[in-house]
């Protein structure tokens, strides 16, 4: 006879709950806090065993995937070519500079029936009732997982097989669920994290969009306009987590001189119950760029391409 599986008590389970969450709370404080520390060790070493390293600027480039870092010669505007719409289907409508949205449909004749939620203002209105029902609604709130992926890394070249075993760490996927079943919690955790509201998207936000009708449910996918440095409650910070550079800037030891974000071909995909117009569930996607510059003995420079990826289910 096997043994009885260990009941876990509601102390016990409260206690771990808030363990993860403090956790996600401390993840951005750690990871920059991290990597500044690593870069000021790693350049007063450098002082002393090899001075020379101090004139490199940037040294090699690498990218950090399963513990290991391979050369890249990938720029930027390489990396953001990637199209993240390319599988959509043919519905999608393209906003454009001023705001206003390119319908692909052409234009409807008398007898044609002009379908539901098929540019991009309608989208965007749509979205955004339907995710601020989350946060004042929903009894359960699951963060299925988070992935966390770092495409890029560039480092002082004596950094960079410290900077393979730091970053690993620090950016591992958390593939653990994690529930949320109060109101301060759902509030807190779901996005846009510690705001009221689910999501204050305008359609000048917003890059390309679709809604596909799937019978009893609507799906919708959005893909927001690239953004450098985005606050939570405009723009890419309108719906989505963003690290806030500045914030994070502040927190910083003294020797951190510089630190930007970008964001670029962030999307977010939901899906919606026709019956209640509630989301059911949601995943957000959020590449970025991070430069971080540290003055200690010189000038030094380091840019990552992360990505973050968090998938939700919501009950009522």
């Amino acid at each position: 006879m096997g043994m009885a599986k260990k009941q876990v008590t509601p102390e016990e389970y409260k206690a771990k709950l808030e363990k993860k969450e403090a956790k996600g709370k401390q993840f951005s404080k750690m990871f920059f806090g991290s990597l500044a520390i690593l870069l000021s060790c790693v350049i007063a070493f450098s002082v002393v065993s090899a001075s020379q390293t101090l004139m490199l600027g940037l040294g090699k480039t690498g990218i950090v995937q399963s513990g290991n870092v391979t050369q890249n010669n990938n720029s930027q505007d390489e990396t953001a070519k990637d199209d993240p719409t390319a599988d959509w289907g043919d519905d999608v409508v393209t906003g454009n500079p001023s705001g206003e949205e390119n319908n692909q449909e052409g234009v409807q004749t008398e007898t044609e029936e002009k379908k539901p939620y098929s540019t991009i203002p309608e989208i965007v209105e749509f979205f955004n009732t339907a995710v601020n029902k989350v946060k004042p609604e929903a009894v359960k709130v699951t963060k299925n997982y988070e992935k966390r992926n770092v495409t890029k890394l560039e480092l002082p070249s004596a950094l960079q097989s410290m900077g393979d075993t730091l970053i690993n760490e620090v950016m591992k996927d958390d593939t653990e669920p994690i529930v949320y079943a109060t109101k301060e919690e759902i509030r807190d955790n779901y996005m846009v994290p510690n705001q009221d509201y689910g999501s204050k998207l305008k359609a000048s936000d917003v890059e390309k969009a679709v809604c596909k009708d799937n019978g009893k449910e609507y799906e919708i996918y959005i893909l927001v306009k690239s953004e450098k440095n985005p606050t939570a409650g405009s723009g890419v910070g309108s719906a989505f987590d963003v690290i806030e550079a500045s914030e994070m800037a502040e927190k910083a030891p003294s020797f951190l001189k510089e630190m930007s974000t970008e964001y670029y071909n962030c999307v977010v995909k939901v899906t919606i119950d026709k019956t209640t117009g509630r989301v059911t569930h949601a995943n957000y996607s959020t590449p970025l760029y991070m430069n971080v510059v540290v003055e200690m003995f010189g000038t030094h420079k380091a840019i990552m391409d992360v990505t973050f990826e968090k998938d939700y289910t919501i009950e009522y």
